[in-house]
């Protein structure tokens, strides 16, 4: 198996992609890789949680909080001496994972197999099950 050179982690706070940034980590390693940590913000959830006036100020809150979970993966990274990147987009979560996955020349997407929104499936969650069907880059699930 070749090096991986790029590999994004997609993080959302779960054990899972926690797990997969630790997979990532250890798979870029030995060969000088890097990683990206990106967070997707889905839009839907300020709509439901935000009345209008505070719609502004709840997508501020959870782009913060995405920004903190992007930067939790950067510091296990760099305490593991691997370069680490970061990225918050905005989109629905499995669409954006595989375009910046494909857009930005990554080798691997190491995935958590269950986020935050579907922690008690059986195999596989609904975002990492489309990532997996829709990405023309390799996928990893932890």
């Amino acid at each position: 198996m070749a090096p991986f050179e790029h590999v994004i982690v997609p993080t959302d706070g779960s054990k899972a992609s926690k797990r997969a940034a630790e997979h990532a980590i250890d798979l870029v390693s030995n060969s000088g890789g890097r990683i990206t940590a990106l967070y997707v913000i889905d839009m839907g959830d300020a709509d439901y949680v935000a009345v209008p006036s505070d719609i502004a100020e709840t997508k501020e809150r959870i782009r913060k909080k995405g920004q903190n979970l992007v930067d939790d993966v950067r510091e296990m990274a760099i305490d593991a001496g691997i370069e680490c990147e970061t990225a918050v987009v905005t989109g629905i979560a499995d669409e954006e994972i595989v375009a910046y996955a494909e857009a930005n020349g990554a080798d691997l997407i190491a995935l958590g197999k269950h986020g935050k929104r579907d922690p008690d499936k059986p195999l596989i969650g609904n975002t990492a099950r489309r990532v997996v069907q829709e990405s023309s880059v390799p996928v990893h699930t932890v």
